[in-house]
């Protein structure tokens, strides 16, 4: 009988955390992360403010833990993707997988560009090291499966692969998710329009190019 109500216990606990991270992910969707309030989270989950720190002790540890959630959604999502084609990919082919697996995911793409520079300055250092271990496990998983498609990537090729992947989604983020201010210029005077670039394209595109490296590097 203690087994079932510590199971029921724990089901509860984890249904509490699905409640808390859906509300948080609606309330970024709708608002930059500096508008976000722990207040307002708990009120949409219909929770009191302190359940909130129970489970996630700061507000960083929340969105930390959001992070890892679609991190590993898009993870899995990969995995599928590269599974499902038939032979070897070549650099074209996965430079499309990569980049529109992350440019369907606006959510997590966001996080990723706030992941090093916000989230982990505040997060408490358990939940860092369990964000961590958990993508080291995905990582390794998926770079096992690109090494195998892609001929060209060594052992420890595949996870360096996403790590850079990584680098480039919070580098190109930075430069073409301008604020609405910034757009408005750029939108309104020809002279600076240039500065206007596609997320979704200079992804794929730099990851083309990286792919090409890595390929002319490795024959």
């Amino acid at each position: 009988m203690r087994t079932v109500l510590r199971a029921r216990k724990e089901e509860d606990k984890d249904e509490r955390r699905r409640v808390l991270l859906d509300a948080a992910r609606s309330l970024f969707e709708e608002q930059h992360y500096t508008q976000v309030k722990i207040a307002d989270v708990a009120a949409r989950a219909g929770l009191a403010k302190g359940t909130v720190f129970v489970y996630y002790p700061t507000k960083e540890s929340l969105f930390l833990a959001l992070t890892e959630t679609l991190l590993v959604e898009w993870i899995e999502g990969l995995e599928r993707e590269v599974e499902a084609t038939r032979g070897k990919l070549g650099s074209a082919r996965a430079a499309r997988i990569l980049a529109s697996g992350l440019v369907e995911r606006p959510t997590l793409t966001r996080l990723l560009a706030i992941l090093g520079s916000v989230l982990e300055q505040e997060a408490d250092p358990e939940r860092i090291l369990a964000f961590k271990r958990k993508l080291v496990e995905g990582l390794a998983r998926i770079g096992v499966i690109l090494e195998r498609k892609l001929a060209f990537l060594g052992p420890g090729g595949g996870a360096h692969l996403l790590v850079r992947t990584y680098a480039l989604v919070v580098g190109l983020h930075a430069l073409c998710e301008v604020s609405p201010n910034a757009k408005k210029v750029l939108d309104s005077h020809e002279d600076v329009g240039s500065l206007r670039f596609d997320f979704a394209q200079e992804l794929e595109s730099a990851l083309l190019l990286l792919l090409r490296g890595l390929e002319k590097d490795a024959g």
